[in-house]
């Protein structure tokens, strides 16, 4: 038999690129550059929360009578208001043998570490659950399944979603959980093995995710076993363990853009409560502005917005928008000239930094409009930045270790297992001084 590298290769070392590229989600624009605080403590109640005060009118006792004037300042005063704002919770677990970390310590046995590896990531995917909670209404719903033309069977694996750019908020491991009513605690009922549908693919240029077994084989998404046998069109999708009605008390899902700054669509009911505040009293204060650019070019559309906060003596300096209406927004400015492309940078951290784009808008002069993967696509999120804040008990992402231990050993194996907390919601400090403006998908 000749010496070839195939009968010989036991000699032959295998070779390997310096390091592991990371591929999985980490630019979290709104994230990054929302002010963080983090030292709330106290009352955590519906009446008693960290508390948030408003005026929205001056005494309105002014007449050219004097008897009128004084006779109207005997029943009227500001009008004042505040959010009692308490934290909603989520959780990131991992569970760990413990030979495979021992094996994993040391340049000659692996790339990297697997305590720092996992750690890392737990850390990053509860950092991408905040993060899509940041642009939602409060209810934890993440996208839709698609309508009778883009599903006409459930008897395939392959989920298509009704809106196809709601796919980066799905990855592959999650447990999924379907619901017919988008702001309750009401889930589908699960297959035998009683459980949501696990996520074991996605497609995000075809929109799509694929549904399977624990094992990672695929299934019907309506499976009597490990499907949900009565999922239907537009059923509302949500992580399993996330949905609630907004503003639930000791809830699971941080208030996001959506909630304090409903859509045109949406509006704001006779009934509404935020917080313990009826915001239609003073929509256009309370609840920020509302303006439909459907119809309207990228451009125009996000300057037009801005002058309707304008009018109300409000002002916004930066948008948050979809990588597709970001280059829309960059193609229409190139066409006339110069591009104004800036840096934005959180305000934590400065090696952290976001480009976007300039435009001028009515009160606000410079808007910058930053693109962000999971910002809704027919939603331009328009704010003045610093006025928000991310609030929480402690850092916004914290280990367990109130026992001084960073791992727990498992009761049951031979490992170890460590999770980490976030106690915290987002809130406006200034309701005025932001739009929601509706783009075309």
């Amino acid at each position: 038999m000749a010496s070839t590298y195939t009968t010989l290769d036991a000699l032959n070392k295998q070779r390997y690129p310096k390091g592991i590229e990371d591929l999985t989600f980490r630019d979290r624009a709104l994230y990054a550059l929302t002010t963080k605080k983090t030292d709330l403590g106290g009352a955590q109640s519906t009446t008693r929360g960290y508390h948030i005060p408003f005026r929205y009118a001056f005494p309105a006792a002014v007449s050219g009578g004097f008897t009128v004037a004084s006779n109207r300042a005997a029943s009227i005063s500001s009008r004042v208001t505040a959010w009692e704002l308490y934290t909603m919770h989520q959780y990131s677990f991992i569970n760990i043998d413990n030979e495979s970390l021992k094996r994993s310590i040391g340049n000659e046995n692996a790339f990297l570490e697997i305590k720092g590896f996992e750690f890392d990531g737990a850390v990053e995917n509860l950092a991408n659950r905040l993060q899509h909670f940041l642009y939602g209404d409060g209810t934890g719903v993440i996208g839709q399944v698609g309508n009778a033309a883009q599903m006409p069977s459930f008897a395939v694996s392959v989920l298509v979603l009704l809106n196809s750019e709601d796919v980066p908020k799905f990855a592959y491991g999650d447990e999924l959980d379907l619901s017919a009513t988008r702001s309750s605690t009401n889930t589908k009922t699960y297959g035998s093995n009683n459980h949501g549908l696990y996520v074991i693919g996605v497609n995000m240029d075809a929109g799509t995710i694929t549904v399977g077994t624990a094992a990672g084989v695929a299934v019907n998404l309506s499976d009597a076993a490990d499907g949900i046998p009565t999922i239907a069109n537009s059923d509302f999708i949500i992580h399993r363990g996330d949905h609630q009605v907004a503003g639930t008390l000791g809830g699971t899902v941080l208030d996001g853009f959506q909630s304090w700054i409903p859509s045109l669509a949406t509006g704001i009911s006779g009934a509404d409560s935020q917080y313990g505040v009826n915001r239609s009293v003073a929509p256009d204060l309370l609840a920020g502005s509302r303006f439909d650019g459907s119809n309207y070019g990228i451009e125009e559309a996000l300057v037009r917005g801005a002058n309707t906060v304008a009018k109300k003596q409000g002002k916004i300096n930066t948008y948050f928008v979809t990588h597709k209406h970001f280059s829309d927004l960059v193609s229409a400015i190139s066409s006339r000239g110069t591009v104004n492309f800036i840096e934005a940078m959180a305000r934590e951290d400065p090696e952290i930094g976001f480009e976007g784009v300039h435009i001028i808008g009515a009160n606000s002069g410079a808007i910058d409009v930053i693109p962000d993967y999971a910002c809704p696509s027919t939603v331009a999120a328009g704010m003045y930045l610093e006025k928000w804040q991310l609030v929480s008990v402690g850092d916004t992402i914290h280990i367990m270790d109130t026992d001084g231990n960073e791992t727990l050993r498992t009761g049951v194996s031979d490992g170890v297992s460590a999770y980490w907390y976030s106690y915290a919601n987002y809130v406006p400090l200034s309701p005025r001084d932001n739009v929601n403006v509706t783009l075309p998908f």
